[in-house]
């Protein structure tokens, strides 16, 4: 058996329509996925925006990544390969088209096509290496360089539309450690924070105090000459 071969361009949505992939939409706010649940297929996006979250017994919650436009989901691979369940919670944040391609034509694809199982592990790689350098953020830079990256990434005309508990999941923090961080930025003439949202108001400090936080990683695991 060859299996599918992969179309030219080898974007994940194309490889799963080649595995015999169906189109499923979901609705903004729907869930996709919880933790513990069996992957139902390979999913990947075609269109919209899915964030992948942790949710503690707490109810505080972070942000692992976001599967965009022309990507596949890391986890659904990881457990589809691993034989495992899914650990996190997948939810659309806008209406999303995916493309799902059911386990078992999948695995015929992944065995009998070495474009297909290249193309599936190259992509695989790519977002684990991008959740190695999410995680190395989350561990080393400092959380008001990290605010400020994540306020200058979603500032939309100056402003970001977001409550601080959002903001705080979007960190993996607690809401009371972004408020004083903001009330810091605030004092600076950074932004103006209001109910639900936030203005930039000087993008300068803000990208000062980025820098800055990166600087001092780079300092941190640059070894003695």
């Amino acid at each position: 058996m060859t299996g599918p071969t992969p179309p030219p361009t080898r974007t994940p949505p194309a490889l799963a329509r080649a595995a015999d992939g169906r189109r499923a939409t979901f609705r903004t706010g729907e869930t996709i996925y919880r933790p513990g649940d069996a992957p139902r297929g390979w999913i990947a996006v075609e269109a919209g925006s899915v964030r992948v979250r942790l949710v503690g017994a707490s109810g505080r919650e972070a942000t692992l990544y976001r599967i965009a436009p022309g990507d596949a989901c890391v986890l659904t691979t990881s457990a589809i390969l691993g034989d495992g369940s899914l650990a996190a919670e997948a939810l659309a944040e806008t209406d999303v088209v995916a493309w799902i391609s059911p386990l078992a034509a999948f695995r015929r694809a992944l065995d009998g096509s070495a474009g297909f199982r290249d193309a599936v592990l190259r992509n695989y790689a790519e977002r684990v290496a991008e959740l190695i350098s999410a995680l190395d953020a989350a561990l080393f830079v400092p959380l008001d360089a990290r605010l400020a990256e994540l306020i200058l990434a979603r500032a939309r005309d100056g402003a970001v539309e977001a409550t601080h508990h959002e903001l705080a999941g979007e960190l993996g923090t607690a809401r009371e450690v972004v408020t004083r961080t903001l009330g810091r930025l605030e004092r600076e003439g950074a932004v103006e924070a209001a109910r639900g949202s936030l203005r930039v108001r000087d993008r300068a400090s803000l990208e000062r105090v980025a820098r800055r936080g990166r600087d001092v990683v780079t300092d941190a695991v640059t070894p003695p000459r």
